[in-house]
């Protein structure tokens, strides 16, 4: 297993994983029509610019060449937390979920927040996500809102999460 920066030319592997992890992952979560509606070059075309402002980072966690893990970091977008450094995104392949992976890509995404200055990092996860939500308590990640968000048609309850980096 190797945790490397996404680099430009990587992006769009980047956004198809994503996508494909938020098809599985929020299925029966979110409404099927939203979901089958992701878009791989909308989420290319904006992770690119994110990646072009220099706002968000990339690391992707490789077993081989097989992507496993992909991770957006950076800059927070998250309303109320300008100053915060942001974890926009952490996914898993599905068959490495509860083996410890997530937890090394994790705690190497918040060593990176640290060493660009952030003192905190914020995150957000759909409500009925129990086991993210799970796993960012488990990471010592207190709730510190609770917003909404509409996907498609349907307005969805949503966690905000934030750590004090110590």
């Amino acid at each position: 297993m190797k945790i490397t920066y996404g680099a430009r030319n990587e992006i769009f592997e980047i956004a198809a994983f994503l996508d494909a992890c938020w098809k599985a992952e929020y299925r029966g979560i979110v409404a099927p029509d939203f979901l089958g509606g992701l878009s791989v070059d909308k989420r290319h075309e904006m992770l690119l610019t994110r990646f072009d402002e220099g706002t968000s980072a990339f690391l992707i966690m490789r077993d081989g060449e097989r992507m496993i893990g992909a991770s957006v970091f950076g800059k927070s977008f998250t309303e109320g937390y300008p100053e915060d450094g942001e974890i926009s995104a952490v996914y898993l392949h599905h068959d490495y979920i509860g083996k410890g992976y997530g937890h090394t890509l994790f705690t190497r995404i918040e060593r990176e927040l640290t060493a660009k200055g952030y003192s905190h990092f914020v995150l957000d996860v759909l409500s009925a996500n129990t086991r993210a939500v799970s796993f960012y308590e488990k990471h010592d990640y207190e709730k510190v809102d609770e917003r909404s968000i509409t996907l498609g048609e349907q307005t969805y309850p949503l966690t905000v999460f934030r750590k004090k980096n110590i």
